[in-house]
């Protein structure tokens, strides 16, 4: 029988990866766009099952390009594999290794603003990093639908890890797309977003509240980044403190980078600069 994805527009639908936990929700999502020919946006993880679902559910039609929003292995590690069984190139933001220790190639450069034109159906690549520094939002021009990858999540705010995540381009990427005129998200975890204005609205306010409340601890002596996480995210499940402390550290290194906070690395004590 074949694989039956879920239809969310005419022009998009969805297969999700088996590949849940408490950082993927339900799992990777995998996009089809388009009807005569299709982009695969993010193949998900290496699973031959699911990537075989991915062709199976297409009865025939053909995959013109492989798209990737980034090389994280949830979204990029069954590319290889698809494009062998397809012959279809990848596309990314790089056409070699875009991503430390990444496993996946592409065939393709993208630049930013570059539009993949498909039958019925056009792809703008927007560079969005921030949550990896090979990162692309893909806007669906005739539906004014943002492809957000893991810049956007739906029902949960994005781990930004450094050396690779970087908050202060990030917020940028946040408000760069905050600046498009977007009707609906398709992001890589979770359900379509069909208020994006206000989610976005949302995520940037979630950030800058963070802010405060790493300056506000920050303000009666210097603290550890360990200690930090425990003051801020108490309410958190102890098991997701070792992903806030990323975070953390991500902001820590935003804030030192504006000069208000001084400090060396994620085992060092971090102090207000005094003004």
């Amino acid at each position: 029988m074949r694989a039956v994805p879920t239809r969310l527009s005419p022009l998009v639908r969805r297969l999700t990866a088996p590949n849940p936990s408490p950082m993927t929700g339900a799992g990777t999502n995998t996009y089809l766009v388009g009807v005569d020919e299709v982009a695969v946006i993010d193949p998900g993880p290496d699973d031959p099952k699911h990537l075989g679902r991915i062709i199976d559910a297409l009865g025939g039609v053909r995959i013109r390009w492989v798209m990737l929003t980034h090389t994280h292995p949830d979204h990029a590690l069954g590319a290889p594999r698809l494009a062998r069984q397809t012959r279809a190139p990848v596309l990314a933001y790089a056409a070699d290794d875009v991503a430390a220790g990444s496993a996946t190639r592409a065939d393709r450069r993208l630049a930013d603003g570059e539009a993949v034109e498909g039958k019925g159906f056009t792809l703008e690549a927007i560079h969005t990093p921030g949550h990896a520094s090979d990162h692309f939002s893909f806007l669906l021009r005739e539906e004014s639908a943002l492809f957000s990858g893991d810049l956007i999540m739906s029902g949960s705010t994005v781990v930004i890890a450094p050396p690779d995540g970087d908050m202060t381009a990030y917020m940028r990427s946040l408000e760069s797309v905050q600046a498009l005129r977007i009707a609906r998200i398709y992001p890589g975890h979770g359900d379509p977003i069909d208020a994006p204005k206000g989610v976005i609205d949302e995520y940037i306010q979630h950030r800058q509240m963070r802010e405060r409340q790493i300056l506000e601890a920050l303000r009666d002596a210097p603290r550890r980044i360990d200690d930090l996480v425990a003051s801020i995210y108490a309410e958190a499940p102890r098991g997701l403190h070792r992903m806030a402390a990323l975070s953390v550290y991500a902001h820590l290194l935003k804030l030192r980078a504006e000069g208000r906070v001084a400090g060396s690395d994620r085992h060092a004590e971090w102090a207000l600069v005094e003004r």
